[in-house]
């Protein structure tokens, strides 16, 4: 069971006991109603906790304010107001339950603020995202490193410099779309030299274990040649620029 599941199971279960205080007049039912907030934020979920009939009425309620505002801004994305509730909000890390779950609240959004940061750049200092989230350039670093081992973030950093340098991915799809590419071409070539007839290689041209010849070469042989040297090389020994015996 992943983490994400244990967090949505113990939600459901933060949320029958919150139900049987809250019927049974206990003031216990502000304090499990705080656990069913910090696990809606831990297990990533859009839907806001007090939108249930049950809770609906706590929701000012100045007991879970600090709460109620710590996971409006989760939702909302809003790392800076955040981090403003959970500096001015010392009553919630009173909790020992809280304060050992509340971190990884706190990584996730740091985490996904970082992406949101580095998103235009193709290269940043580790330095300028520490400034704009208020915290040290090692944790910056941390967190991006576990995005490019996890493959959200394509980069190299270079710990020299403190700096991030973004790996373009149309470039790393066209370097692969190339080389599948090549291959094909590849074959072809590999097909013209066992199945061809009519035509012999240019002179001073060798190919060790069949190796792809020049483009040019290749272009001219297989289809015709454009123009050039290339062409008329090929009409002179394949007859009028055919490769008899080849067939596409």
């Amino acid at each position: 069971m992943t983490g994400i599941e244990n967090w949505k199971e113990a939600q459901s279960d933060f949320f029958e006991s919150f139900r049987n205080y809250d019927e049974a007049g206990s003031l216990q039912r502000i304090q499990v109603l705080k656990y069913l907030v910090l696990t809606t934020m831990l297990m990533g979920s859009d839907i806001n906790p007090f939108d249930s009939q049950e809770t609906k009425p706590y929701k000012n309620d100045p007991r879970i304010a600090a709460m109620t505002d710590l996971v409006d801004a989760y939702q909302r994305d809003d790392i800076h107001a955040y981090e403003k509730v959970l500096q001015n909000s010392r009553d919630v890390l009173a909790d020992p339950f809280i304060a050992e779950n509340i971190d990884e609240v706190t990584r996730n959004m740091r985490t996904k603020a970082v992406l949101r940061l580095v998103a235009p750049y193709t290269r940043f200092h580790l330095s300028f995202i520490a400034k704009q989230l208020k915290v040290s350039v090692p944790e910056v670093q941390e967190i991006v490193s576990f995005l490019i081992v996890d493959k959200k973030l394509r980069g190299k950093i270079d710990q020299s410099n403190g700096t991030v340098q973004i790996e373009d991915s149309t470039d790393i799809d066209r370097v692969h779309a190339m080389r599948e590419w090549s291959l094909a071409l590849g074959s072809i070539w590999s097909t013209v030299l066992n199945e061809g007839e009519g035509f012999k290689l240019d002179e001073g041209l060798s190919f060790m274990g069949g190796a792809m010849p020049p483009l040019d070469v290749l272009s001219s042989k297989v289809a015709g040649g454009t123009g050039g040297h290339s062409r008329g090389a090929t009409k002179g020994r394949a007859g009028g620029g055919r490769a008899a015996g080849i067939k596409f």
